[in-house]
């Protein structure tokens, strides 16, 4: 029986977490809720005690209380911290999923800097992790419109965390049978959390009424 633990938070999170558990022999050992949770999704601490009593909740949020080689198989869903080498190189296959597209929108807040650049396409990623930020293999993706004009960082985020449930529904249940692909790196771009500043009106949710066209 293999085991695995979730770490990240809401939704995406709870969706991988079932997706797990319908998993032929693997069980649901351990989930690691981001600590704070926030509050504008819901909790996965409060789902895994509902829906999974049996599985090791570990609500520090620390990616360390996890020994290295309990789990064959780790999913990082919107996780907000990087996970070490200890844990990486303990593990079989240890994966994220990321809401954007790779290798061009690494880092933090993906949505926000693609409307930011006036993209009209948009993706989620899911990858190995190694020790690079987003710069793991591909094990799949998915692409689709975003209208820069109208839509809002939300409306993006949303749209984002349904392709995300259907892309990782697609791609745990094959994992043994995925070849990764590496990223071209000549397309790099990482954005990190101090760069938010740059983001002027993508900054938040919602752009203000002024600034709507």
């Amino acid at each position: 029986m293999r085991r695995a633990a979730v770490l990240g938070k809401g939704r995406l999170a709870v969706h991988a977490c079932r997706t797990i558990a319908a998993l032929p022999d693997t069980v649901l050992d351990t989930v690691i809720p981001n600590a704070p949770e926030p509050e504008w999704d819901v909790s996965l601490a409060d789902c895994v005690a509902e829906c999974w009593p049996d599985t090791r909740l570990l609500r520090s949020g620390d990616w360390r209380e996890l020994e290295p080689g309990r789990c064959h198989l780790i999913v990082s869903a919107l996780y907000n911290k990087i996970i070490g080498s200890s844990l990486i190189d303990a593990t079989d296959k240890i994966i994220n999923c990321h809401p954007g597209r790779l290798p061009q929108y690494r880092g933090a807040r993906p949505v926000n800097w693609a409307l930011h650049n006036g993209e009209y396409l948009h993706g989620v990623t899911v990858h190995v992790i190694d020790a690079g930020i987003d710069s793991g293999p591909i094990l799949g993706e998915v692409q689709f419109s975003i209208w820069p004009e109208v839509d809002e960082v939300r409306d993006v985020w949303d749209r984002s965390m349904r392709h995300a449930q259907h892309l990782l529904s697609d791609v745990l249940p094959r994992l043994g049978h995925i070849t990764p692909r590496p990223q071209g790196e000549t397309k790099a771009v990482t954005h990190y959390l101090r760069d938010s500043d740059q983001l002027g009106d993508r900054t938040d949710w919602t752009r203000t009424a002024s600034n709507m066209p």
